[in-house]
């Protein structure tokens, strides 16, 4: 069973990554988080999100003839993405939520992947720009598996990363983003930062704390430290903002 969760964004490529924060700077953001106690609000849904909102005919017809599209269990998956914390909500505006295998991972890996985030909009032959662009895709095996609410949180760390964490700051480390500064914290020899950052997302933002499905953090072993975690929502307090 293939459980890859992944990231389609081949063609872009982190720039070289810097030192991580000063102390004063990381400390004063992390008592920040510590007082608002961020990811243990209570979630609110996703403005406008509903299970009608994808027209499953026409993806069926735009992916090629790839058995990719799903749908049987989508009305789960949106009722998933619908517990999401608000405080990741900003990064995921006019993101699509589509229950099936997306077709660019699933010809990549010949298997279809656990969840995939599309910012592109990717097609098995390496084209882009489909209408799927800025998409989300839950296979149904992570649904049947129990999974999906931690394959969804993992898929939204890459859109954190993708769209809030590229282009936002830590105080006194302007010349680095927080994505390359967070990615510090998950270099590893084997396994892709980007990976263990969203897997990341599963442990700081999780709402049931038990048995957590983390991919690449368990194929790895690969442990996150608490001053990590807490850098993350950190990042997210500030970058969502």
């Amino acid at each position: 069973m293939n459980q890859t969760f992944l990231m389609v964004e081949p063609m872009m490529k982190l720039r070289k990554l810097v030192p991580l924060l000063t102390a004063v700077s990381i400390t004063a953001l992390l008592a920040t988080v510590l007082v608002v106690r961020i990811g243990h609000a209570e979630p609110k849904p996703i403005d406008g999100l509903d299970a009608g909102k994808v027209d499953y005919s026409k993806l069926h017809e735009a992916t090629s003839g790839y058995t990719t599209v799903d749908g049987h269990h989508q009305e789960h998956v949106i009722a998933v993405a619908n517990t999401i914390p608000a405080r990741l909500q900003p990064a995921l505006k006019g993101t699509d939520f589509i229950n099936g295998c997306h077709p660019w991972s699933t010809k990549q890996l010949g298997d279809c992947p656990y969840g995939t985030y599309d910012p592109e909009g990717w097609d098995h032959d390496d084209t882009v720009g489909h209408q799927w662009a800025n998409s989300i895709w839950i296979s149904s095996k992570a649904v049947r598996a129990g999974t999906a609410s931690d394959v969804v949180l993992h898929e939204v760390g890459h859109a954190v990363a993708h769209n809030l964490f590229t282009d936002c700051y830590f105080p006194l480390q302007a010349e680095t983003s927080v994505k390359n500064l967070l990615m510090q914290s998950f270099a590893h020899p084997q396994a892709d930062p980007a990976e263990l950052l969203a897997d990341a997302f599963v442990i700081a933002f999780n709402t049931h704390s038990r048995d957590l499905h983390t991919h690449y953090f368990d194929d790895f072993n690969f442990e996150a430290s608490k001053e990590v975690i807490l850098k993350i929502r950190a990042a997210v307090w500030l970058c969502s903002k």
